[in-house]
């Protein structure tokens, strides 16, 4: 699969009028590989669930940023939310002697065994796993974004169009309809504290918890109702 380059380097560089220069000679400048290695390992930690396939590839520094080496180790923490991303920045930052902070672009992959399609499916395609085989690949972002077991297929639908070879995402899948227009279910009505059943016709499909309009082919009303199974649907009145 095709992975873009990860986003650029934004430098943001903190100094306090107090501190040493900003800028250091050549012996005293931080090394950009501390920098990489700080913002990798906070990708890393951060990962959930934790896992050895995960792979964390931070941008290079710029050749021209000349930071003053930091006495400790540089800090680093994701920005925003926290949550690890195809594309996730980190702040790295030196807190002691002279500050300075730099925000770097981590690029994200993860080596896995992931569902590869055989052959082309169209979208609303319920797909089966005879389609498709399990193969080993470097895949970007996390293990979250895709379908790892044949048993993910059960009951869902292709929500979007699957090529030869495609690499098949958890976002491409969609809970299949378990209710069909023009099948006959049960209501399942509770009125003042009591619970009536009556067959009604869907009018529509729907999938689970979904709300979908049924008639009652004897007074031809019309109501929306919530789908619980195969062959129940379930309203208040």
């Amino acid at each position: 699969m095709k992975t873009t380059a990860a986003y650029g380097l934004i430098v943001l560089t903190l100094s306090l009028a107090l501190a040493a220069p900003a800028f250091a000679g050549p012996g005293e400048l931080e090394d950009p590989v501390r920098i990489r290695d700080a913002a990798q390992s906070a990708v890393r930690d951060a990962a959930t669930p934790a896992t050895a396939e995960l792979v964390a590839v931070a941008d290079s520094t710029d050749a021209r940023l000349r930071l003053a080496r930091c006495p400790a180790p540089p800090h680093a923490q994701i920005v925003g939310d926290g949550l690890v991303r195809e594309h996730t920045t980190v702040a790295v930052r030196c807190e002691v002697g002279n500050p300075w902070l730099v925000y770097v672009s981590v690029a994200v992959f993860t080596d896995m065994p992931v569902l590869v399609a055989r052959h082309a499916l169209p979208r609303d395609a319920v797909p089966t796993a005879d389609d498709f085989a399990v193969i080993t690949r470097r895949v970007p972002g996390t293990s979250a974004l895709f379908i790892t077991d044949p048993g993910q297929l059960a009951g869902k639908r292709l929500l979007r169009a699957v090529g030869v070879g495609e690499t098949l995402s958890a976002n491409a899948l969609l809970t299949a309809p378990v209710v069909h227009r023009g099948q006959q279910v049960m209501l399942l009505a509770h009125a003042s504290g009591m619970d009536v059943r009556i067959t009604v016709v869907a009018l529509m499909d729907g999938r689970p918890e979904e709300r979908i309009r049924v008639q009652n082919p004897g007074s031809q009303r019309v109501v929306e109702a919530t789908v619980r199974t195969s062959e129940l649907v379930e309203i208040s009145l």
